[in-house]
């Protein structure tokens, strides 16, 4: 998590409850005499697992007759409410608190448009006041019996018949990894414990044979048909789980079940990939198999295995809101709660488009909602996202939350489903397409996602964002003050959409870990309808703080000579940093205003806008630093584009300064006012263009300065500017650097 400490925003009850804490928590032991109900004009309910359905709920804890208490489950307590409202009985505001433990859910905890609440009288779902109540979607796995050596077996019945797949597995709360080969090193886990596509065997007697190479070994494997490989195929996009069908390991040749499901990507000479779920190769603690045909379950435990110690995901959803276009859920607040252990929608549930998120998965999903919050909860070692707002919503608040370790991305705001996800047009131009386009997706306004700190996602889908549009229309969207780090792809990455949206005060680092061609924040195929009053406007990206867009590729050709792939690992076999934006406006940027932005550590530029007739974008008042290919890069078709008022700084003599192309010239209207420095004492040079010199014969920086813009301290990445900056000179405004990043709790009630 971030450095400030988080304490869930509480309500009257709550405080209340707080101030007798030392009291009330000799009331919660179960049979204590005095736990006595809140005297208060709210409805309340309390829900524990050592409660009971039976019972009324309006006890924290059970009463010394052993008769009444808290509910054991969450949705006993939305029933309770649900029968009060309908008998006209419910008081005021309404407080579910969920006391210490796990809730073990074997069902989504699904609340309609009947659990709303009103602006006078919200519905809470919230922790009991210094509790750490966990949802979880697993169930305990017992009845462990030695196997070989430190390995325990156990049955599954339903593997066996088919009802349950695994593909994640815990140990004390913690993920546990599928037997794989080839092994990974844990002191380099992302690049190291991987095989190589050599070749397509043309004379193979199954089109998806191929031949592979690797550093290790394998062993030979008994029942290859039962495991998967995880690769990158193609130009590294995306990554795909895909069914063995047989391998000759002393050849080495292996068959696979079917080809990538993106049809464009095969696998190509030089892609990476792992085999997993092959038991010869559980050979290291923490590991585990399945064998689907007898439904017997393989795991080395890290340590000594105790009762309830292993579960594993029985559903992909916790929490449903699900209101509907007539009747919206409304006013309703999930708080202070951990969602774990869900199963991974991946790769069954893609979408067509491999840009999109799955089309189902979540820690809290809301579909039909308003003004809803979704605040101060943990969302942790999901199979899924994190938080998905699923077609229409307005005005809900995703605020406070952290959200770690997810299957897939951290907050999502998506389609419905497949029928309304035209997505991927090649047309960027024809109003008549895109109106048509358009007139399918879900509308989405005025939704905030601010204040969250999301990290290391993607650990079975790459291809994801921190936070991730994908095939709405937006009505001023707004993603703020968010921490995003160490992510297999983006930071945030918007797809197929129209409309506006606002992104700033973001801090993110350490992006694309995993993934080609990839950037901070990336933009694909979206779109402005000139003649829509809500959707003619394009997006504003303002004071972010971008740092270490790493990009990660693996196959035997080099697209380009410069700025890819000039670092490498694995033996040269994996090209890492590579093929990286900061900010990456990949087809038909139309309208955008870039501004304020600080970029750092690309491999081609800060800010790209290179295919797609990008017109009418602004990219000004931004400070690019120390990329090791282009320091920007301006190639790119379309018109009436400006690149104004920027400062950029990098020190390496190799690197460009710009990147142009032949139609630079018509789709740049104005590039001026800019300050650059390289730090080695020689000219800058532009991709395409020859020296700095040349490109000012072109027209264009004829008042930009090549000169120090006096940052407070670069050696230690504070590019603040001191008060003589030439770049003031220029009209400059200085970047509000002290506000980028999640607030603190008192600002966030301040602004409510």
């Amino acid at each position: 998590m971030n450095n400030r400490t988080r304490h869930p925003v509480m309500s009257a009850t709550q405080i209340v409850l707080a101030q007798i804490g030392i009291a009330m928590s000799l009331t919660l032991i179960p049979g204590s005499a005095s736990a006595q109900p809140l005297e208060t004009t709210k409805t309340v309910f309390y829900v524990s697992p050592r409660g009971n359905d039976q019972w009324s709920g309006k006890l924290p804890a059970t009463d010394a007759q052993q008769q009444n208490g808290p509910f054991a489950t969450p949705a006993a307590a939305r029933d309770a409410i649900r029968r009060l409202r309908r008998e006209k009985r419910l008081a005021g505001e309404v407080d579910v608190l969920l006391l210490d433990g796990t809730y073990r859910l074997a069902e989504p905890l699904l609340l309609t448009s009947e659990d709303s609440g009103t602006p006078e009288q919200p519905v809470r779902w919230t922790a009991f006041p210094g509790h750490h109540p966990v949802l979880s979607g697993a169930r305990v796995v017992d009845g462990w019996q030695p196997y070989q050596g430190k390995v325990m077996q156990t049955a599954l019945p339903e593997a066996a018949e088919g009802k349950w797949t695994l593909r994640q597995l815990f140990h004390r709360g913690q993920r546990q990894p599928r037997a794989r080969w080839p092994n990974a090193d844990p002191a380099d886990p992302l690049y190291s414990g991987w095989a190589f596509i050599e070749t397509t065997a043309a004379s193979a007697p199954h089109p998806n044979t191929h031949r592979f190479t690797s550093g290790q070994t394998p062993r030979s494997w008994a029942h290859p048909e039962q495991a998967e490989i995880n690769v990158f195929p193609w130009y590294c996009w995306v990554n795909d789980l895909i069914p063995v069908r047989s391998a000759t390991v002393a050849e080495p040749l292996i068959t696979l079940a079917r080809a990538p499901n993106f049809g464009f990507m095969p696998l190509m000479p030089g892609n990476r990939f792992c085999v997993e779920n092959v038991l010869e190769e559980l050979d290291q603690p923490g590991e585990w198999c399945l064998r689907p045909d007898t439904g017997t379950l393989y795991f080395w435990p890290p340590e000594e295995l105790r009762p309830g110690d292993v579960t594993a995901p029985v559903i992909d959803t916790l929490i449903e809101l699900r209101g509907t276009a007539e009747s919206p859920l409304r006013h309703l607040t999930i708080s202070g709660l951990t969602f774990t252990q869900t199963r991974t929608p991946f790769p069954e549930h893609l979408h067509e488009n491999f840009h999109s998120p799955t089309k189902r998965g979540a820690g809290v999903t809301l579909e039909h909602c308003e003004d809803c919050r979704i605040e101060e909860n943990r969302f942790v070692m999901l199979g899924g996202d994190g938080v998905r707002l699923q077609g229409p919503n307005a005005g809900n608040e995703i605020v406070g939350n952290e959200i770690g370790h997810a299957g897939g991305a951290g907050v999502v705001l998506v389609s419905l489903d497949k029928d309304g996800n035209a997505g991927d047009t090649k047309d960027f131009a024809d109003p008549a397409v895109l109106r048509r386009h358009s007139s399918r997706y879900p509308k989405l306004v005025r939704n905030v996602v601010s204040d969250n700190t999301i990290h290391h996602c993607g650990y079975f889908k790459k291809n994801c964002g921190g936070v991730q549009m994908y095939g709405i229309n937006s009505v001023d969207n707004v993603i703020s003050h968010n921490h995003i780090h160490d992510m297999s792809d983006k930071g945030m990455v918007m797809q197929d959409g129209f409309g506006r949206y606002v992104v700033e005060y973001n801090d993110m680092h350490d992006l694309g870990r995993e993934i080609a061609d990839t950037g901070g924040i990336m933009v694909n195929r979206w779109f402005v309808l000139d003649d829509n009053p809500e959707l003619s406007r394009g997006a504003i990206i303002r004071f972010n703080r971008i740092r270490n867009c790493i990009g990660c590729g693996a196959y035997a050709e080099a697209r380009h000579p410069k700025g890819e792939g000039d670092r490498t690992t694995a033996g040269g076999r994996i090209w890492t940093p590579y093929y990286t934006w900061g900010i990456y406006f990949d087809n038909s940027g139309r309208k955008n205003t870039v501004f304020g932005n600080i970029v750092i550590s690309t491999v081609l530029g800060g800010v790209s806008l290179p295919v797609g007739e990008p017109r009418d974008n602004v990219v000004a008042n931004n400070i690019f630093i120390g990329s090791s290919g282009n320091q920007v890069d301006l190639r790119m078709d379309g018109g009436n584009n400006r690149f104004v008022r920027n400062i950029v700084y990098y020190a390496d003599p190799k690197a460009m300064l710009l990147a142009a192309s032949s139609t630079t010239r018509e789709a740049v209207a104005e590039c001026d006012d800019n300050v650059y420095f390289l730090a080695a004492n020689q000219e800058p040079q532009i991709r395409g263009a020859g020296s700095l010199s040349d490109w000012k014969k072109l027209g264009f920086d004829q008042h930009s300065l090549v000169v120090d813009p006096k940052f407070v301290d670069v050696e230690n990445g504070d590019y603040r500017l001191r008060p003589e900056s030439p770049a003031f000179s220029l009209g400059f405004q200085p970047i509000p650097v002290d506000r980028i990043g999640p607030r603190s709790n008192a600002v966030l009630r301040d602004a409510r």
